[in-house]
């Protein structure tokens, strides 16, 4: 009898002290393709350990996040308590009241540890503009993207190549700084009866599309609204001289690109790269890891890396990248906290990077083996020189529309000016009242 007592009352004992060891769980979601950086990364684990917290991990792509917080207010339970989203949603998401700042953590509370400041140790402007809203900080960046020129250098470094293309345009070959110098390349090495191509352009209707046409347009000095920063709203500035000029030059790639290029989006585009198919092109920052990887890529070592062309001589690059959020409702908000500041410490930013990610960590780029890599230079010049797009909570609407019009343009369903001009007007819908349209469409167009 006092051995059944015994063993009843040690497994009651030992339930109460799982029961109070057990430890919290804090769900993350977000899109595989990205969030792999991390779990891959390894050190998940250890931060379970060292924090009593363990991380579930959910892949989700962005829109199906979104309509799991809608769905979750109307039930009043958060499905989730940290997110990873591309940092254009931040206004939409902070509209609704579906995320939380984390403002008074970073004030003084216990949960921040002190030896961290953000505004010194990252990529200040990138940090502003990835994961704030209207002067309030939301969170920390999962990873920056950019876009860079990847071209073929071994072609470049061949004597015979050299030598031929300074007898027909009368100077050195090397890697374009301005659109001309690109054309001329992408002349040079179009030799469609080889099946080699001098560029490409990703055609396909989609945000790969409207992406890379954003590069042009950023190069010319044009943009989308005419302001500073991605949470303020501005002049509509889409139909500008600058964005025509910008249009009008995007086509004239495609006579040197692949035939199927208006089916492009970034897959057909990296895969053409990789296979050697063509000479040089646009790729996002997460890209290039596979253009080195020699089981999958044909060009493996060949390729070199540099910031985009400019029109204007002034150099630029792509603000764009994914954030981590706390969700508000959340269960576990210290808990939640907790994970992304852990993640953006040395340690994680040094093995996401490696894994293909870049970071906004400044100490990142002192290892060694991030120093090493390939393009780490090109995004180390990216970073002052970034153009920050629209965070506003109409951002996924705009993005719908610019995908439409500049698709129907690049078809050549209408034409570049008609083109714009519609788009602008369409952008002046969305946006009601609170902006205006800087440059008026022709009456024509209307």
């Amino acid at each position: 009898m006092k051995i059944a007592f015994r063993v009843v009352l040690y497994l009651l004992l030992a339930r109460i002290s799982y029961a109070e060891n057990k430890p919290t769980i804090i769900r993350l979601a977000g899109d595989e393709w990205f969030l792999t950086s991390l779990t891959k990364a390894g050190l998940l684990d250890s931060f379970e350990k060292q924090n009593g917290i363990r991380v579930e991990v959910v892949f989700k792509k962005d829109r199906a996040i979104m309509y799991d917080l809608d769905a979750a207010a109307k039930s009043g339970e958060a499905p989730y308590d940290v997110i990873v989203v591309r940092h254009r949603l931040l206004g939409a998401l902070v509209q609704k009241k579906e995320v939380q700042p984390i403002d008074s953590f970073l004030a003084g509370s216990s949960l921040h540890n002190p030896r961290f400041s953000p505004q010194k140790q990252l990529f200040p402007d990138w940090w502003r503009e990835l994961s704030s809203y209207q002067g309030h900080f939301y969170g920390f960046p999962f990873t920056a993207l950019t876009t860079y020129l990847c071209y073929r250098k071994d072609l470049v470094e061949d004597p015979l190549n050299q030598q031929r293309f300074k007898a027909h345009y009368k100077r050195e070959l090397g890697p374009p700084t301005n659109w001309k110098e690109y054309l001329q390349l992408a002349e040079f090495f179009n030799r469609p009866d080889e099946h080699f191509y001098g560029t490409y352009i990703q055609g396909k209707q989609g945000l790969a599309l409207w992406y890379e046409w954003l590069n042009f347009v950023y190069s010319f000095g044009g943009g989308i609204l005419d302001v500073n920063h991605g949470w303020q709203y501005g002049d509509i500035i889409v139909n500008s001289p600058q964005n025509v000029a910008a249009t009008e030059l995007y086509l004239k790639l495609i006579p040197f690109s692949p035939p199927d290029t208006l089916t492009y989006g970034w897959n057909e585009a990296q895969s053409a790269l990789q296979q050697g198919r063509v000479f040089m092109g646009l790729l996002w920052s997460d890209q290039p890891p596979f253009l080195e990887d020699p089981k999958v890529s044909k060009v493996a070592g060949k390729i070199g890396y540099a910031l985009i062309p400019s029109a204007t001589g002034k150099p630029f690059s792509q603000l764009e990248g994914l954030t981590y959020l706390i969700v508000s409702g959340s269960k576990h908000r210290d808990e939640a906290y907790k994970f992304p500041e852990w993640a953006i410490s040395e340690r994680v930013q040094v093995e996401q990077t490696l894994r293909g990610s870049s970071s906004v960590l400044k100490a990142a780029y002192n290892d060694p083996r991030v120093k090493d890599l390939p393009y780490t230079p090109a995004f180390l010049a990216s970073t002052p020189v970034a153009r920050p797009k629209p965070t506003i909570p109409e951002s996924d609407e705009l993005t719908a529309a610019m995908e439409k019009y500049v698709s129907d343009i690049v078809a050549n369903r209408i034409s570049v000016q008609r083109g714009l001009d519609a788009l602008a007007l369409e952008l002046q819908r969305i946006l009601g009242g609170k902006v205006h349209l800087k440059y008026s469409p022709n009456s024509d167009h209307r």
